[in-house]
């Protein structure tokens, strides 16, 4: 029997565990059980399935989902490549308590919801080269909470502001504006790391209200600070 794992393991509370076996015919598992709930289909082969609850001949067109807990065994009547995907109950939206028998495809639509793409830890933050725009993005990557515009910044640093506007643009794909709310976001991850009240936070990386911040946020990662601090802690 050849055996294959992908992604992390079953003990990690934000992870899933998907195995692929290849069974050759009369192989399999004998009865046992475990913690997790199992949803098994089979890419080609067929497949009997013995649980508590009753027993199935599952071919390609369906899945089996086994709550954890449940003692069941798996054999494969003929050759048969078996793909398990493992999930916490604590993590899991299904509740269904009994093994039960589904359409392939909705197997397949479960492990493209796990799959689906999370926004990052942190916002990259590419930084511009020209020499006046590199000092005014150096600026704000020290101090997120400087508010002074393209203007005042022209000013500073003895360039136009139309300078500053194209060269943000041209080496960092964004606008002065979009790159400066990046630089705050990704400064304002620590801080909720460390606990700290959303407007406090919103506040130190210079937000005029914590509504502001709060929505920046929400648009960038799809969730809001508090929901963020909050999953660090569970």
């Amino acid at each position: 029997m050849f055996a294959r794992s992908f992604g992390a393991g079953i003990d990690d509370p934000e992870a899933f565990h998907l195995s692929r076996f290849d069974l050759p015919r009369q192989s399999g598992f004998g009865t046992h059980e475990h913690a997790e709930h199992q949803l098994s289909w089979v890419a080609h082969g067929q497949l009997a399935v013995e649980a508590a609850d009753g027993s199935w001949t599952l071919p390609p067109s369906h899945a089996v989902w086994i709550p954890g807990g449940t003692p069941h065994a798996l054999r494969a009547t003929r050759p048969t490549q078996l793909y398990c995907l493992y999930l916490l109950p604590a993590d899991c939206v299904v509740d269904w308590t009994a093994t039960t028998v589904v359409a392939a495809q909705r197997a397949r639509a479960l492990l493209v919801d796990l799959l689906r793409p999370d926004p990052g830890p942190a916002p990259d933050v590419p930084m511009p080269v020209d020499a006046p725009a590199r000092a005014l993005a150096e600026a704000i990557v020290a101090q997120p909470a400087d508010g002074r515009g393209l203007r005042e910044w022209a000013t500073a640093l003895h360039v136009s502001e139309k300078t500053l506007r194209r060269a943000f643009l041209a080496e960092t794909g964004m606008t002065f504006t979009d790159w400066r709310t990046r630089v705050r976001l990704r400064a304002s991850l620590p801080l909720l790391a460390d606990q700290l009240p959303v407007a406090a936070v919103a506040a130190r990386v210079g937000y005029r209200s914590a509504n502001g911040y709060i929505g920046a946020f929400r648009r960038h990662f799809g969730r809001t600070p508090g929901s963020y601090a909050a999953r660090l802690t569970a």
